[in-house]
């Protein structure tokens, strides 16, 4: 089953079945952290905002399988959780 995990670094490998979903790539969650107050929050704004059935769709299509990485602690609510879940239904 895919997973997410954590980026450490900018210079850090991406795992051979991985591919990240943060930004400034395709799958960013256009609102930091910062800016929406909380990773929870940050997730029910990518969830309202980005998750269109359109950008849906292409999440299934290309993040299948993937393992997918952001640089949000694992313990931590994260818009890759999101994703993961669209990608795999």
């Amino acid at each position: 089953m895919p997973e997410r995990f954590k980026i450490t670094s900018p210079l850090m490998k991406t795992p051979p079945n991985g591919k990240r979903v943060c930004r400034p790539y395709k799958w960013g969650n256009r609102i930091t952290v910062a800016e929406a107050g909380s990773n929870q929050a940050a997730c029910d704004w990518f969830l309202e905002h980005q998750c269109t059935e359109e950008f849906r769709a292409a999440a299934r299509r290309e993040l299948k399988g993937l393992d997918l990485g952001c640089y949000c602690d694992l313990d931590q609510p994260c818009h890759a959780d999101i994703l993961l879940k669209i990608a795999n239904s």
